[in-house]
């Protein structure tokens, strides 16, 4: 250990710690990990693991609710047009049936029309009045 701390230091380097000298010395000893002053490598990696997967799904929620809100937009948009589909629909269909009451009260005078001509032309013939015109 006293080699490792004696060793000459490279320049704009700080020097070694008595840490460091235990830790290059006992490489693999549990005794720093025991107590708290070193992780093992591999609860390192296991660390900066869960740390890039905690990063990616904070992305990935991120760029989710990004597209929650366009998809929020859109549907909203969607909507909107749905409504006023509706409200021409029922225009329209207001408008069919004024259509069809137009409709059925034109017939009902065409058929008033010629059930009094039907009774006229049959006066007519009856008082011979058409045989006189023909005259």
């Amino acid at each position: 250990m006293e080699a490792y701390l004696d060793q000459q230091i490279e320049e704009g380097r700080a020097p070694k710690t008595p840490l460091e000298a235990v830790a290059h010395v006992l490489p693999n000893s549990t005794f720093l990990q025991n107590v708290g002053m070193q992780l093992t490598t591999k609860k390192n990696t296991k660390i900066a693991e869960m740390t890039a997967r905690v990063n990616d799904l904070q992305s990935e929620i991120q760029a989710a609710q990004m597209g929650s809100t366009g998809l929020q937009s859109q549907v909203s948009d969607l909507e909107k047009q749905l409504e006023e589909q509706k409200e021409a629909s029922r225009k329209i269909e207001e408008a069919a049936k004024k259509n069809a009451e137009e409709t059925e009260k034109v017939r009902q005078k065409t058929l008033e029309m010629q059930g009094f001509l039907r009774t006229l032309f049959a006066e007519k013939f009856a008082s011979g009045l058409l045989p006189d015109l023909q005259q």
